[in-house]
């Protein structure tokens, strides 16, 4: 369509219909239409000198679907044919592009499995590492952090570097995540008093100890699971 500018200038009942994106959405489905298409069905109308597939198509000359979440107010008021009205609708896709892609972004633990399953670099690691998971109040993640690494002896890690990003990320939620790389996945009781330490100092300090989980490559262990919070 393209290639045929003079389209642009015809009305649209003047078009056949076969070429029309309602009709075509309708027919073959939204797979058929190019994204100017799409464009022009939702901003509905054009001007007296150009149809909406021409105003679809010079609003997004040259740019991509994702280019709609980076255009303003003012850069689409200055194409003609575009006023507030239409800009908002095209403004308003963009926001939800952003909120689409920020709902992708969100990771959510449902279950001690889930954490498991996103600790795959944790798993796999050689040397024994501590990460702190830091959720909201829906299990969202909002930030991981590694608070140790090496051949660490649990009680050395220091509570106060826990709630330090707790504070960073305005979390809801911690979760203490460290590995075994050679051994079982299984608490010493070194790891149940540490662990009983920093749960009541989230508490003292308005935070929710969620979990702690220790991996290995294949297996873990949740003291959610078995009672130890």
């Amino acid at each position: 369509m393209r290639n045929n500018k003079r389209i642009y200038k015809v009305k649209l009942k003047d078009i056949p219909t076969d070429l029309l994106p309602r009709e075509k959405a309708i027919k073959l489905g939204f797979s058929s239409l190019s994204d100017a298409e799409v464009l022009a069905l939702i901003i509905g109308k054009g001007t007296k000198d150009m149809n909406v597939l021409g105003l679809a198509d010079i609003i997004m000359r040259n740019k991509t679907v994702k280019d709609l979440k980076k255009l303003t107010l003012n850069d689409l008021i200055k194409i003609k044919g575009i006023g507030e009205v239409k800009a908002l609708q095209i403004l308003a896709i963009g926001e939800l592009l952003k909120r689409a892609d920020n709902e992708e972004e969100k990771i959510a633990f449902n279950s001690p499995s889930d954490v498991f399953t996103y600790l795959k670099d944790l798993r796999n690691a050689k040397q024994e590492k501590m990460k702190v998971l830091y959720t909201n109040t829906l299990n969202q993640l909002l930030g991981s952090e590694i608070i140790a690494i090496g051949s660490l002896n649990i009680l050395s890690v220091k509570p106060r570097d826990i709630f330090l990003y707790a504070l960073k990320y305005n979390a809801y939620g911690i979760i203490l995540a460290h590995n075994h790389p050679e051994g079982e996945a299984r608490p010493s009781n070194e790891d149940i008093n540490f662990t009983e330490k920093v749960k009541k100092l989230a508490q003292e300090l308005g935070f929710e100890l969620l979990d702690h989980i220790i991996v290995n490559k294949k297996d873990y262990f949740s003291f959610l699971n078995n009672d130890l919070i």
